[in-house]
């Protein structure tokens, strides 16, 4: 014990003295501390080097990484078609030559509203500048000078185009093929007369398997199937003249007095054809209005569908031939009459006619049952 507080006295006295002596073990610590600390400079320059690279290579990784992933969501984020374009299938070499065209196709509906639009705005007499002004300039005018019909001048529309290159396509000739296929919606023919006024229209369209021709003029209207032509039974409606003059008033009031004093045959071509132009509040107000045969009211009539009330084929299929019946009376005001629809029927057709009380005959609702 004495010697341990002697020998610490001994270190603390030579600590304070200002030349001081190291012992051989005092030293040997000195040296290692002094090389500790060197290599641990050394380590203390090198390890922000080397933090320095890994970061590096690590953020261009990254980069790498991110580009790749972009890459590969952009590729699946495209359209389905643009991926099938990168299989490369081998055509046959006619099919590059003549490629398939993918066209749209206008529905009954469309077509026929088009061609209800046609028949109410382009009227006899309209001048040419007018129908220019509704119908637009991407017209053809056809060489007239051997027409029968009393125009000078003929100028043509094709409508519902499924092919923007089929838009001037048009000649004399109609485009039956193209128009049955619904490559043209409609084929429109304007007669001009020497005043340039409207003389006549020829409309022709599809509906279902059918090609229908709407011919309007100084000789009245007709409208008639023309594809495919059975040779059988000729399916058309006409109207005259003056039918035509009085059915054009009638729908301007729907006014019962321009139909008095017509037979009951003309009466049931009004019927008829206000049924082909859809001029379904005409329809109605030329059934009977007597006491006791009103079946529903206008309008129940307005609601029902259009699906409902047939198509131009089946009106025409129908009421063929009903021109040229024959009115039988049945009491004092009732009647039908009696037509033969088709050569191939059974029996003959009947339509029922009613006479109301101011003694101006109408159609029965329901008139066919």
């Amino acid at each position: 014990m004495d010697k341990m507080l002697k020998e610490m006295k001994g270190d603390f006295e030579n600590y304070l003295n200002e030349d001081k002596v190291f012992t051989e073990q005092e030293k040997r610590r000195i040296i290692n501390q002094m090389r500790y600390s060197s290599a641990e400079n050394k380590r203390q320059m090198v390890f922000p080097k080397v933090i320095s690279s890994v970061t590096l290579v690590s953020l261009c990784a990254l980069i790498v990484f991110l580009v790749l992933n972009f890459t590969d969501a952009g590729e699946k984020s495209q359209p389905a078609d643009l991926h099938k374009d990168k299989t490369v299938i081998k055509k046959d070499p006619v099919e590059k030559e003549n490629p398939v065209k993918t066209l749209p196709k206008y529905s009954d509906k469309e077509i026929s509203d088009k061609v209800n639009l046609l028949q109410s705005n382009i009227v006899m007499g309209m001048a040419e500048e007018e129908v220019i002004n509704l119908l637009g300039n991407d017209y053809v005018e056809i060489d007239n000078s051997d027409s029968e019909s009393g125009s000078v001048k003929q100028i043509g529309y094709n409508f519902l185009v499924s092919d923007s290159a089929d838009q001037l396509k048009i000649s004399p000739e109609i485009a039956v093929e193209s128009i049955h296929n619904r490559e043209i919606g409609i084929q429109f023919y304007v007669g001009l007369s020497n005043q340039y006024e409207v003389l006549w229209t020829t409309t022709n369209f599809a509906e279902g398997d059918s090609v229908i021709m709407i011919s309007n003029g100084i000789n009245g209207r007709k409208t008639e199937k023309i594809y495919p032509d059975t040779h059988l039974d000729v399916i058309r409606f006409t109207l005259t003249p003056a039918e035509e003059v009085i059915y054009q008033k009638f729908l301007q009031d729907l006014d019962e007095q321009h139909l008095k004093g017509l037979n009951p045959v003309s009466i049931s071509k009004l019927y008829v054809q206000a049924q082909l132009d859809k001029r379904y509040n005409a329809v109605y107000a030329l059934y009977t209005d007597r006491e006791g045969y009103v079946q529903w009211t206008k309008e129940d009539d307005e609601r029902i569908p259009e699906s409902d009330r047939g198509t131009i084929i089946n009106t025409l299929t129908t009421y063929n031939n009903i021109d040229s019946g024959n009115f039988i009376p049945d009491g004092d005001h009732n009647g039908y009459i009696e037509y033969e629809a088709s050569q191939n029927a059974d029996a003959k057709s009947g339509f029922k006619m009613v006479k109301d009380e101011d003694g101006i005959w109408n159609v029965s609702f329901m008139p066919i049952q």
